[in-house]
C-alpha cells in the first residue's frame, strides 16, 4: 500500500514542502516500530512524500460488525505497550479507522502521522520529558478501553473500567490540545484520511459517508 502525504484543499500544492516533512517524520517513527507484531511490515520511500507498507488485510474497526474474539483488545494493548516502550505516543487511537481487525481476527495498527517520539533525554529536561511522557500515554490507553467498553462491555473488567475514564491530566490535555487538534484536522481534511487506500474506500463507498 501507498501512503502519500498531500494537502487535499485549494491551493494545498503550496504546502508540499509540509506535506514532506510530515511524510519524512512519519517514516522515521515507523522505522523505529516496524518490527512490532500488529504492525503492517514497512517498505521503501516513494519519492518526497511518500511510502510503502504491507497492505494489512482486514476490516477496520469503524466498519467491522461482527463479533471481536476475547483477547483483540488485549493484542492491540500488548501493541501500544511496545509503542510505549520505545518511548512512541500514538496520539490518534480515538480513530476507529486505525485500528483493523486482521483476516485472523488480530489487531492491526496503522497511521503514524501524528503519533510523537519522545527522545531520552539527560538530567532535569529527561525527567521533565518522562513525566509528560507518561501523562500522556494515559491517553491512547484510555482509547482503548473506551472501545472495549463500547464494543465487549461483557468482558471489561473493574480495573479496565477504571482506566476507561480519563485522568486530571489527560482531561486537560484533551481540552488544551486533543480537541482542537481534531477540529482543525477535519477542517483540513473534510472527508477523512489523506492516505491513498482513502480513495479507495471513497469509491467503493460513496462520498456520502466520512471515515472517523
Amino acid at each position: 500500500m501507498l501512503k502519500l502525504s498531500d494537502f487535499r484543499f485549494i491551493l494545498g500544492i503550496l504546502l508540499r514542502p509540509l506535506a514532506v516533512f510530515f511524510s519524512r517524520r512519519e517514516y522515521g517513527i515507523y522505522k523505529r516500530i516496524a518490527d512490532i507484531e500488529g504492525i503492517p511490515a514497512l517498505g521503501p520511500r516513494f519519492g518526497m512524500r511518500g511510502y510503502f507498507h504491507l497492505y494489512a488485510e482486514g476490516t477496520t474497526l469503524h466498519e467491522y460488525k461482527g463479533e471481536l474474539p476475547e483477547g483483540f483488545f488485549d493484542g492491540l494493548r500488548a501493541i501500544i505497550t511496545e509503542l510505549h516502550a520505545r518511548h512512541i505516543f500514538y496520539l490518534d487511537l480515538n480513530k476507529l479507522g486505525n485500528i483493523i481487525v486482521g483476516e485472523d481476527m488480530r489487531p492491526y495498527l496503522i497511521d503514524f502521522q501524528v503519533s510523537i517520539y519522545f527522545r531520552p533525554l539527560p538530567g532535569l529536561l529527561g525527567r521533565i520529558s518522562g513525566r509528560i511522557f507518561t501523562g500522556l500515554i494515559r491517553e491512547d490507553i484510555y482509547h482503548i478501553y473506551k472501545h472495549k467498553k463500547r464494543f465487549q462491555p461483557h468482558l471489561i473488567t473493574e480495573e479496565e473500567l477504571a482506566l476507561a475514564k480519563r485522568t486530571g491530566f489527560n482531561s486537560w490535555y484533551n481540552c488544551l490540545w486533543g480537541a482542537p487538534y481534531r477540529k482543525v484536522k477535519r477542517l483540513i481534511y473534510p472527508s477523512g484520511s489523506n492516505e491513498t487506500v482513502w480513495y479507495k474506500w471513497k469509491k467503493e463507498k460513496g462520498k456520502d459517508r466520512r471515515m472517523p
